[in-house]
């Protein structure tokens, strides 16, 4: 027999054999305790009737569905029914027919020779360092310079005449 292994007896154990609750702990549980008084409420309703009876006509339908006998169906022909287009767009039809009929069959002959003449001409390059010169004057940036030191160097002589 293993050593943590307690057999039962057979004759329950007496009240003097139980072990001993505090008496703050066996107050609090055997006294009155006051407790708020609060309103319960049932989050998990229960179905109606009705909804239980839909339910079973659901679960019977999808299992008459399932267990239908494929024997007792009767073949049948699919019938294809032809549209006809309406007369709309039997008439649009005969108008794109007869635009490319008169595109392919037009005489190249009847068509002028036309020169391109470029309207819109790109600038030169004379037109394009003007502006960016005014570009750059009117955007300049002094923080690119570099402090200089004047040196001023006077050998003017003065004539008095």
């Amino acid at each position: 027999m293993h050593p943590f292994i307690i057999q039962m007896a057979d004759v329950p154990p007496s009240l003097a054999d139980l072990p001993k609750i505090p008496s703050e702990i066996a107050s609090a549980v055997m006294g009155k305790v006051e407790l708020k008084k609060v309103s319960t409420k049932e989050k998990n309703i229960l179905p109606t009737m009705e909804d239980v009876t839909k339910e079973r006509q659901h679960a019977a339908m999808l299992s008459g569905i399932e267990n239908f006998p494929t024997d007792q169906l009767k073949h049948s022909e699919p019938e294809e029914k032809i549209s006809l287009p309406s007369n709309e767009d039997i008439i649009q039809e005969k108008q794109h027919i007869e635009l490319n009929k008169k595109i392919e069959s037009f005489p190249v002959e009847q068509l002028r020779h036309a020169e391109t003449e470029e309207k819109n001409v790109l600038p030169s390059k004379e037109d394009l360092l003007r502006e960016k010169t005014l570009d750059m004057a009117a955007h300049f940036d002094k923080n690119r310079l570099k402090h200089v030191e004047p040196n001023v160097k006077v050998d003017v002589e003065v004539i008095d005449a």
